[in-house]
C-alpha cells in the first residue's frame, strides 16, 4: 500500500481518502485468502490499482482496481454494497470487470474439458468488448488485472501458462496496442513470449545480455553528444523547459518477431540501440482575447516545431540511414501515437535509432487511452478515430450473431495491423493491413462501394485488387450504372466490405428468386385452368405460407418454391384442394386426393358426404381413424390418438363418427418425420442415402441443431400406407448415431414444441 499511497499523493485529500477506504474494504473482504503463489490475496488488487495509478488513471479506476474481485469472490459483497460505499461509477466498472472475469473463468474451465474451449473464449471476448464500449475504464482495469496475473504466473502449470499467454498475445496485447497503451502492450508481449517460446526467449535474452556492456557504452556516448549539441543550440532553449534523453531498450518479442518476419540475424537488426528524446515545451503565453481552442492549437504547433528542429540537429550530427526516417507526427498511427523516428550511423559505425517527441506525445504513446484522464482539454488527444472504432465495435455486435465469428472479425478487422490512407480531401482513414480500394470505398459509404467502377491511388489508376500502403491518397471513381462484382470477394480484406458485397448479391438473387417462385406457381395453376387471381389472393397466400413454411409472408413461400423445398403441386393443393382436383392436367400423375372424388379415401359410417384428411395429425392408410362432422365442410378425418380428436370426443361426442379406409384406392399420404441424433459430420448424407435406397424423395426437408446440441433432420414424405412408413422409420433408426425417429404433427423447429 505504501507504493500506491505514494502514487496518489498528489491527488486531492478526498480522493486519497476514497482510495484508502477502498484498500481497507478489499483487505477485510479478502482476509485469510491466499493466491496460488502463497501470497495474501490482497497483494493482487493492490498491484492492479498500482498499475492503474502508474498509468495516470483517475481515482474511480484506481478504486475499482482495488475492489474488482470483491463481488465475485466474497460472500455478502454485492454491487449494491459497492454503490453505497463508493458510488455508481466505481460499481459500474466493478460490475463490467466481474462479468468478463466470470466468462473468462468459465472458458478456462471448459478448456480443460474440451480441446480448445473456443466458444466460451469467444463469448468472453464479446462481453469484454461490449463492456468496453460502455466505459473504456472497464477494459483498462482488465488489462491491469491481466498484466499482474502474467507477472505472477510462474506458479501455474505449464499448460495453463501457455493457454493464458496465447490468449494474451492474440487479444490483450493487440487490444492494449489499439488503445495506445504501449507500456502495457510491450510487457504483455514479452511475458507471453517467455511462456510460449521459452527456449527462444532464453537464447535471445542471453545473447542480448552478452552484448549489453558494449551497447550501453555506445548509447551513452551518443547520448552525451546529442545532449551537448542540443544545449549548444541557440534556439531550442527558448522553446523548451526540459530535455530528457535516455536509452530505450528494444523489447524481446519485437526483436524476435522482426528476426522471424524478415529472416534476419540479431546483428542485422538496426534498432537494437536507441535513444529517446522527450521535450517539454514552454507554455505559450496567452494574449488578451486568445480563446482556449486557439491556445491549444498554438501549443500543438510549438510541440511540432521543437520536434522538427531537433531532428534537424540529429541529422547534422550523424549521417541518417536512407529510408529509415518515419514521421508519425504529421501522420499519427491509428491509435494516436506521435513521434519522429530516424536511424543514424553513430561514431562507432553502429546504427542507432532515435525517437523524438514532446512530453504530451510520450504520455499518449505510453498510456494511450489512459491519457484521456490526464488531458481533459479539447485537442490534446485525437479521439475521433478511437470513437469511430468504438462505434464500429457496437455495429459489429448487431451484425455478427455467432460469438466465434465475432471473435474472428474483431481479431481480423480491429486488432490486426493497420494502414493509414487518405481521402482526396485529406481525411485520414484507418484500415486493416492488406486492404484494397474496395475496402476503402465501403468504409467511406456503402453506396460508394456499390457504384464503384475504378480507383486512383496517388493519382494513378490502379486495379481494384491493389494493396494500399501507409500514406496512400485514394480516390474512388463511381458511376450510377456501376455495381459490385463477386470477384471483389477474392481480394476484399475487411469483414465489413465482404459482408456488404454478399448482402448486395443476396438481395439481388432474392429478388430473382421471388419472381421465379411466383411465376412457377402461376404457370402451374394456369395449366390446370384454375383461377390464378382468386387462389393467389394475399389472404390465401398467407395461409398457405403459414402451413408450408411456418411464416405468413408469401415471399417465404415463393422462395421455397424457387429452391425446391416446396413443390408447386403441394402449394396448389394447399391453396385450394377441391379446385385443384377438379382440373387435373392431362397426362400428369394425379395429385394426392384430400377431398371428394369418385373413389373416396375414407368411408364414413351412415353418411354420404365429402371427407378431408386433417392437417393436424396427417392420417394415412393403416392408421386407426375417426371422423368429425364439421359445419359446412364435410367430415374431417383424424387419427384416434390425435389430441384434437381426443378433445372433440370429450366436448362434442355427438358429432364424432366412425370411419374406415377405402382399400381400393392407390393414394399417397404426406407424413412429417423428425430424425434426431448427435451433431456429427455426415449424418445428413447418411439419412439421404437411406431415402435414396428406399426410392423416397422428400417433398420438403429441413436440418437444424437445437439448444441441446442435438441435430434434427425433418422430412415430409409421401407413403401409400403406414406399413411403408414404419419400414422407412426402422431403416432410418438404423443409421449410426440416430437416437429417435418420430412422426410429428408440425414441421421443422415447430415440431419440437409439440
Amino acid at each position: 500500500m505504501d507504493i500506491l499511497r505514494a502514487l496518489i499523493a498528489e491527488r486531492p485529500q478526498a480522493e486519497r481518502d476514497t482510495v484508502e477506504r477502498a484498500y481497507e474494504f478489499a483487505r477485510d473482504a479478502h482476509e485469510g485468502v491466499v493466491r496460488k503463489s502463497g501470497e495474501p490475496y490482497i497483494t493482487h488488487p493492490v498491484a492492479v490499482a498500482t498499475i492503474l495509478a502508474e498509468l495516470g488513471m483517475d481515482t474511480v479506476s484506481v478504486t475499482a482496481g482495488l475492489l474488482h474481485d470483491t463481488v465475485e469472490d466474497v460472500d455478502g459483497v454485492t454491487f449494491e454494497v459497492i454503490t453505497d460505499h463508493f458510488g455508481t461509477e466505481v460499481s459500474r466498472i466493478v460490475e463490467g470487470e466481474t462479468k468478463v472475469s466470470k466468462l473468462s473463468k468459465a472458458g478456462s474451465q471448459t478448456a480443460e474439458v474440451r480441446d480448445d474451449g473456443r466458444d466460451l473464449q469467444a463469448e468472453n471476448l464479446r462481453q469484454m468488448l461490449i463492456a468496453m464500449t460502455d466505459d473504456l475504464r472497464i477494459i483498462v482495469v482488465k488489462l491491469a488485472d491481466r498484466l499482474h496475473n502474467m507477472r505472477t504466473m510462474a506458479s501455474m502449470p505449464e499448460e495453463k501458462q501457455k493457454r493464458i499467454s496465447r490468449e494474451t498475445m492474440e487479444i490483450f496485447a493487440p487490444l492494449a496496442h489499439r488503445l495506445g497503451i504501449g507500456q502495457v502492450k510491450w510487457e504483455l508481449e514479452d511475458l507471453s513470449f517467455r511462456y510460449l517460446y521459452p527456449a527462444e526467449y532464453a537464447e535471445l535474452s542471453s545473447r542480448l545480455r552478452m552484448q549489453l556492456d558494449e551497447r550501453d557504452s555506445i548509447v551513452q556516448q551518443a547520448e552525451q553528444s546529442l545532449r551537448s549539441a542540443l544545449e549548444d543550440d541557440l534556439e531550442l532553449p527558448d522553446w523548451v523547459i526540459d530535455i530528457d534523453i535516455s536509452g530505450r531498450a528494444k523489447h524481446l518479442w519485437s526483436i524476435y518477431n522482426k528476426m522471424r518476419r524478415e529472416e534476419k540475424g540479431l546483428e542485422q537488426i538496426f534498432d537494437l540501440m536507441a535513444l529517446r528524446v522527450i521535450l517539454t515545451p514552454r507554455p505559450v503565453e496567452a494574449r488578451d482575447g486568445t480563446d482556449a481552442e486557439r491556445l491549444v492549437r498554438a501549443e500543438e504547433m510549438r510541440e511540432k516545431r521543437i520536434c522538427y528542429h531537433t531532428i534537424s540537429i540529429v541529422h547534422s550530427l550523424w549521417t541518417p540511414l536512407p529510408g529509415r526516417f518515419k514521421d508519425y507526427i504529421a501522420v499519427p498511427k491509428p491509435n494516436g501515437y506521435q513521434s519522429l523516428h530516424t536511424t543514424v550511423i553513430g561514431r562507432s559505425g553502429q546504427p542507432i535509432e532515435i525517437q523524438i517527441r514532446s512530453q504530451r506525445m510520450h504520455e499518449v504513446a505510453e498510456y494511450g487511452v489512459a491519457a484521456h484522464w490526464m488531458y481533459k482539454q479539447g485537442g490534446q488527444l485525437n479521439q475521433r478515430e478511437r470513437d469511430q472504432w468504438i462505434n464500429q465495435l457496437r455495429e459489429l455486435q448487431n451484425e455478427v450473431g455467432d460469438a466465434t465469428d465475432y471473435m474472428d472479425a474483431v481479431k481480423n478487422d480491429f486488432l490486426s495491423h493497420r494502414v493509414r490512407v487518405f481521402t482526396p480531401k485529406g481525411l485520414a482513414v484507418s484500415l486493416t493491413a492488406g486492404s484494397t480500394p474496395v475496402d476503402f470505398a465501403y468504409h467511406i459509404h456503402t453506396r460508394i462501394g456499390e457504384t464503384m467502377v475504378g480507383a486512383r491511388v496517388n493519382g494513378k489508376i490502379v486495379p481494384l485488387s491493389h494493396r494500399l500502403d501507409n500514406g496512400d491518397m485514394v480516390e474512388i471513381l463511381t458511376s450510377k450504372n456501376g455495381k459490385p462484382s463477386k470477384d471483389w470477394l477474392n481480394f476484399a480484406a475487411t469483414r465489413s466490405a465482404r459482408t456488404k458485397i454478399r448482402y448486395f448479391f443476396r438481395q439481388d438473387e432474392r429478388a430473382d428468386a421471388l419472381a421465379h417462385g411466383q411465376q412457377m406457381l402461376e404457370r402451374y395453376l394456369r395449366k390446370r385452368h384454375l383461377p390464378v387471381r382468386k387462389l393467389m389472393s394475399v389472404r390465401k397466400l398467407e395461409d398457405a405460407a403459414q402451413e408450408l413454411v411456418g411464416s405468413r409472408n408469401p415471399d417465404e413461400l415463393f422462395l421455397a418454391l424457387h429452391s425446391g423445398k416446396v413443390s408447386t403441386a403441394l402449394a396448389a393443393r394447399t391453396l385450394d384442394p377441391e379446385l385443384l382436383v377438379s382440373k387435373p392436367l392431362t397426362g400428369a400423375p394425379p395429385p394426392a386426393q384430400t377431398g371428394n372424388s369418385e373413389q373416396p379415401k375414407v368411408y364414413v359410417e351412415g353418411l354420404n358426404t365429402g371427407t378431408k384428411l386433417s392437417q393436424c395429425c396427417q392420417p394415412i392408410r393403416g392408421d386407426q381413424i375417426m371422423g368429425y362432422l364439421t359445419r359446412g365442410r364435410g367430415v374431417s378425418i383424424h387419427r384416434i390418438d390425435c389430441p384434437n380428436m381426443i378433445r372433440l370426443l370429450a366436448d362434442e361426442p355427438e358429432r364424432c363418427v366412425s370411419a374406415s379406409w377405402n382399400s381400393k384406392t392407390e393414394d399417397h399420404f404426406e407424413v412429417n418425420l423428425d430424425v434426431t441424433g448427435p451433431d456429427r459430420d455426415g449424418l445428413l448424407a447418411d439419412i439421404l442415402s437411406v431415402l435414396a435406397a428406399n426410392k423416397q424423395s422428400p417433398l420438403r426437408f429441413e436440418a437444424f441443431v437445437d439448444s441441446q446440441e442435438s441435430a434434427h433432420v425433418c422430412l415430409r414424405l409421401g407413403f401409400g400406407d403406414n406399413q411403408a412408413m414404419r419400414h422407412l422409420i426402422s431403416e432410418l433408426g438404423s443409421v449410426s448415431g440416430v437416437r429417435e425417429v418420430r412422426r410429428t404433427r408440425g414441421f421443422g423447429q415447430m415440431s419440437l414444441q409439440e
